[in-house]
């Protein structure tokens, strides 16, 4: 009897995306990518957030707030940071009317929100109503965007010794930690 070899990673060299139609009607206009900041986050060395967001806005210039998107229930997200890797896609920001934005607002529901810090430790932040985030460079928007928009976070990455924290708090007492947040971000 003969033996034959059977190589099924030779037909898995071509390419394949489940949206290639989608990129090839809009493969001459760039996807725009914003980097959101939030000073408070910055200071309060925030790597993460898990939200529940209930409504998401942008704000023009001129002040004025415009709803991207209303979710019915509560939507838990994770944002992370750009040292990650990972960002939000939007496809509602980019059908706002023509004009510059600067900022993007998350309305939060009243529970299931935290905040993870640089250094692993996690904190509740069911107080925050909503979170502000300031467009770098501002968004412009002219009518003639791509297909959507990438949103990445700039939070503080974590530090090295945070991947050891469990096994640290084995020796540490039962120190109870002191709250972070108090009004940081502002209601």
């Amino acid at each position: 009897m003969e033996k034959k070899r059977i190589y099924p990673n030779k037909w898995q060299s071509v390419p394949f995306s489940f949206d290639l139609l989608n990129q090839v009607e809009n493969r001459d206009k760039a996807v725009k990518e914003l980097i959101l900041k939030s000073e408070a986050a910055t200071e309060l060395h925030v790597s993460d957030m898990m939200l529940n967001i209930t409504q998401f806005s942008a704000f023009d210039a001129a002040g004025n707030e415009h709803t991207v998107a209303d979710f019915p229930g509560q939507s838990a997200v994770t944002l992370r940071g750009i040292s990650s890797g990972q960002f939000l896609r939007s496809k509602n920001v980019v059908s706002l009317p023509e004009g510059t934005y600067t900022k993007l607002r998350f309305y939060l529901a009243n529970e299931g929100n935290q905040f993870r810090y640089w250094d692993g430790v996690q904190e509740s932040a069911d107080h925050f109503g909503r979170l502000d985030f300031i467009i770098e460079n501002g968004l412009q928007i002219e009518g003639n965007e791509g297909p959507e928009v990438k949103l990445w976070f700039d939070f503080v990455p974590y530090k090295w010794s945070s991947h050891f924290k469990p096994f640290l708090d084995l020796f540490k007492g039962n120190k109870t930690p002191r709250p972070r947040l108090a009004n940081s971000f502002g209601n």
